[in-house]
């Protein structure tokens, strides 16, 4: 049998795929259960106390030097690593999360 003949015969639709099997693929999806946004969460364990970073910049530092073409850009990840720890130790007293420190 020669090659379009065996093409005509077998029906592709031009992907290799047979046409008997792309009629049998059934796009619809799945049935999909609804969710409750709105049910009420269940109670959350209570964190653990925090404790402050005495350097919130040694991570970064043993990293060594970023690879930023600016002079100075370890100075700058510094800072918002500072800043970061600084708000972190904020909120967690705002919360009654805070760890006692040694001078309490």
């Amino acid at each position: 049998m020669s090659a379009p003949a065996a093409r005509r015969n077998n029906a592709h639709n031009g992907q290799g795929h047979n046409a008997k099997q792309a009629r049998r693929a059934d796009p619809r999806p799945a049935e999909v259960k609804p969710a409750d946004f709105w049910r009420i969460p269940p109670k959350a364990a209570a964190p653990p106390p925090i404790t402050p970073a005495s350097d919130p910049t040694a991570l970064l530092r043993s990293l060594g030097r970023p690879p930023l073409d600016q002079n100075g850009a370890d100075r700058y990840l510094a800072a918002v690593a500072e800043r970061a720890a600084g708000l972190a130790t904020a909120l967690a007293v705002a919360a009654g999360i805070l760890a006692p420190g040694p001078e309490e």
